[in-house]
């Protein structure tokens, strides 16, 4: 159905173009970008929801088959079954660039660390690994200091460094590598010289023996408010322009094509780590810059493998574009 270059789906407003670009995202990662919740994706009036998707790469082809009835998830990858969406990560990668990107720079930290888990997990087997074990690790700890009972702490305290320094040193290790592709995109968006940078925030030491030494000390604070008050899971990821930061200073037009520069330069990193070209979702690709802006990403794109792009109207500079056009829910 779809071309091996370029991929314009256009149509109207609520028609179905989104929908189509968010299956594509649960069968590449098992995510959908549009809501945490699987219920949500469920049909109006229906029990359940069914993708099943062939992708063919190198000559070889690998079926993906998604089921969840509201209640459990199935996933069938070639000839395995899992209950799990997770061993979908890092099979077919995929940077996708939507609307609510602009909350990146504004939004709660949740969303900034939502944005480094899912790359990493994509390009780093291992980091999926340490962050579950991280989050579990936590998990009981939480527990333990809520009922007040510590002796049994330290086990999961350890659990917690070992896998906070792993976590700790990809993130800084991703964000320092991904410093130069971000100055590179965002100079070819604007010509200009502002500088853009993104800068990685913990309230914690890297170190798993510091990190430890930390825990223990905060063990009674914390059993009074019955939480961790430090780890990876506090994370920020800080976004400036000109040193300054973008999300109290920044103009929208700055934060847009901040933004827009920091996927392309996600992808650029992306396909470094994997040594392969990852899968390329713009939604409203005509709402995202100006029109000067949007050549240069037409361009840009020509050279990133599968490209998948929603539009409200069928562009007439596409020449070599593969165009869907999605009308009431189906492809015309």
């Amino acid at each position: 159905m779809f071309g091996p270059s370029f991929n314009v789906i256009f149509g109207s407003n609520a028609q179905g173009k989104t929908n189509l670009l968010e299956a594509i995202s649960l069968v590449s990662i098992g995510r959908s970008f549009r809501t945490q919740k699987f219920n949500e994706i469920i049909r109006d009036g229906a029990s359940f929801f069914y993708i099943e998707a062939e992708i063919i790469r190198d000559g070889v082809s690998q079926k993906v088959q998604i089921t969840f009835d509201g209640t459990a998830k199935k996933l069938q990858l070639n000839a395995n079954e899992y209950t799990t969406l997770s061993p979908l990560l890092g099979s077919f990668p995929l940077v996708l660039s939507t609307p609510e990107d602009m909350n990146l720079t504004t939004d709660a930290p949740a969303i900034r660390r939502r944005f480094l888990n899912l790359h990493l997990a994509q390009s780093k087997p291992l980091y999926v690994h340490h962050f579950s074990r991280f989050w579990h690790a936590m998990k009981q700890r939480n527990l333990l200091l809520k009922s007040k009972q510590l002796e049994s702490i330290e086990c999961w305290e350890h659990a917690m460094a070992e896998s906070a320094e792993h976590i700790s040193k990809e993130r800084q290790s991703f964000i320092q590598k991904l410093q130069e592709p971000l100055q590179k995109e965002h100079y070819n968006l604007t010509q200009n010289e502002e500088l853009a940078e993104i800068k990685l925030q913990s309230s914690y030491p890297s170190s798993a023996p510091l990190y430890l030494e930390a825990l223990k000390k905060m063990r009674l604070k914390e059993r009074d408010l019955g939480v961790t008050l430090h780890g990876p899971h506090r994370d920020d990821l800080l976004f400036f322009i000109q040193s300054k930061p973008a999300r109290f200073f920044a103009s929208e037009g700055q934060k847009k094509t901040l933004i827009t520069a920091l996927r392309f330069a996600e992808w650029k990193h992306l396909s470094l780590q994997m040594d392969d070209k990852p899968f390329m979702g713009l939604d409203d690709f005509c709402g995202m810059l100006d029109l000067n802006r949007q050549k240069y990403l037409k361009d840009a794109l020509q050279f990133m493998g599968q490209v998948f792009m929603t539009t409200p109207t069928q562009p007439i500079d596409f020449p070599s574009a593969h165009f869907l056009h999605v009308d009431q829910g189906k492809i015309l």
